[in-house]
Order: C-alpha cells, then sequence, then structure tokens
C-alpha cells in the first residue's frame, strides 16, 4: 500500500500546487476576470480533473467549473479558516466519486474571496481497490504454493522414513538378514540407518546363537530320553522280577542323572 499512499501525498501536492497557481491568478490585476473566462470556455468544460469556485465577502458565487454546485455544493468544503487543510484536503464522496477539497481566502482588485477547490480522486481509488485486489490475490496464490511446495518437501523428506519403515516391517526371525540401508538415504539419517543396520546385526547374531542352543540341547536330550523310553517299553513287555524291576529303574535314575 505504499505506492498508494505515494499516489495519494503526490495528488495532494499537485492539488495544493493548483491552489497555489489560482491565489497567483487572483492577486493580479483583472485576475479574476480572467479566472472567470478561463472556467466558462469550452476547453475547461471538458476538463474535469479539478473544480473551482469563487465566492465573494457576502457568499454569493461569482464563477465556479459549470456544473459545480450540482454535486459539490459550497457546505462540504473545509473551513477556508484552518490553513492545515491546503496540505489535508477534506475527502468528501459523492454516490460514484471521491474528491479532495480545499479552500482558502485570496484578495483579487482589492476585495477578499473564498477560492474553493476540488480534485477528483476516483482514479486514485479505483487504482488502490484493483491494487489491494491483486495483491490480495498474489498473497493467496504465494500462500496455496508454499503449502503446496511444503507438502511436497515435507513428503519427499519423510520418504526415507516410510522406507526404512517399511524395511523394518518385513523384519521377523525368518527375516533377520534384512537391513536398511543409507545409500539412498540423506546424509543426515546416516547414522540413524547405521545404528538400525548394527542393531539387526546384533539381533541376528543373537538368534543364531539361541537356534544353535535349542538344536543342541534337544540333540543332548533326544538320546537319555529314548534310553529310558526304551527300557521302560522293553521290561513292560513280559512280568519281571522284583530284582529285574529295581535294574530297571536304577538304570532310569542313572540317565535322569546325566541329564
Amino acid at each position: 500500500m505504499i505506492v498508494v499512499r505515494h499516489a495519494f501525498e503526490e495528488d495532494n501536492e499537485f492539488l495544493a500546487d493548483r491552489l497555489s497557481a489560482l491565489r497567483g491568478e487572483l492577486s493580479q490585476t483583472g485576475g479574476l476576470g480572467s479566472l472567470t473566462a478561463t472556467l466558462r470556455s469550452p476547453r475547461a468544460s471538458k476538463v474535469e480533473a479539478y473544480w473551482v469556485r469563487v465566492i465573494d465577502s457576502e457568499g454569493d458565487i461569482v464563477t465556479e467549473t459549470p456544473k459545480m454546485s450540482g454535486f459539490l455544493p459550497p457546505a462540504v468544503f473545509p473551513d477556508p479558516q484552518d490553513k492545515n487543510s491546503v496540505y489535508r484536503p477534506k475527502n468528501y464522496r459523492t454516490s460514484k466519486k471521491l474528491f479532495s477539497l480545499v479552500a482558502t481566502f485570496e484578495e483579487a482588485d482589492g476585495r477578499p474571496y473564498l477560492i474553493q477547490l476540488a480534485q477528483d480522486r476516483s482514479s486514485d481509488e479505483k487504482f488502490a481497490t484493483q491494487f489491494a485486489s491483486v495483491l490480495g490475490g498474489v498473497l493467496a496464490l504465494g500462500i496455496v504454493a508454499s503449502a503446496l511446495i511444503a507438502i511436497a518437501v515435507t513428503k519427499r523428506g519423510l520418504l526415507p522414513l516410510q522406507q526404512m519403515t517399511q524395511s523394518l516391517e518385513r523384519i521377523g526371525p525368518n527375516h533377520l538378514d534384512e537391513r536398511v540401508g543409507k545409500t539412498t538415504w540423506p546424509r543426515e539419517l546416516h547414522p540413524v540407518a547405521t545404528a538400525f543396520d548394527e542393531m539387526l546385526a546384533r539381533l541376528e547374531n543373537s538368534f543364531t546363537k539361541l537356534s544353535q542352543f535349542s538344536a543342541d540341547l534337544a540333540h543332548e536330550l533326544r538320546t537319555p530320553i529314548s534310553n529310558i523310553r526304551g527300557e521302560a517299553e522293553v521290561t513292560l513287555t513280559r512280568p519281571r522280577t522284583l530284582e529285574d524291576y529295581r535294574n530297571v529303574i536304577e538304570s532310569i535314575a542313572a540317565e535322569c542323572e546325566r541329564l
């Protein structure tokens, strides 16, 4: 909005310069008549950038831009006693246009007159509205584009973590040789991948040792248990004496001690 504010400030300067030029023209001999002739000329009626009105000390309109009273009555102008109004014009809005109004006193041919000057600011206001719309559209597009870029970058940044998740989901008792790998990972995540791979290697080694221990244990238990079962089955094939049963029981006890 700095551009718009600068445009309004320039218009204020032009308005002050225009008012100064009018005062200079009126202060000259015959200046009022010259201004009246200028305002009544056909060329002046085609220029709608500025509207000028001169009022005498009795409140009567001496001259003005044609049709000015229809939409800019004298009462809407600021107090001419306020010297700051020249540099801070009063804004006045009609149904379709925006005007900046200034007023001041000046003598012409030895008599005091009130000069009222108005400038059409409708084009500036329209520009400000269009500029705000364009700026709002650009900001909206920027926000949408930033959001889309952020989503894309986030997805791309999280892709290695998704790959790691898939690799870890495949790991099980029968797939302990699975590794995360770090070749396609960002450099920042290499330590994480290395730590996971080292952990998986330790788990694989531990499971291998546990499986070997279970196999060895099963082998060591298989022979004594088979001997005990065999002796028991042979003993039960026919009646035995007490001495025979005693011998079998002692043999079974010896096998149990081996376990």
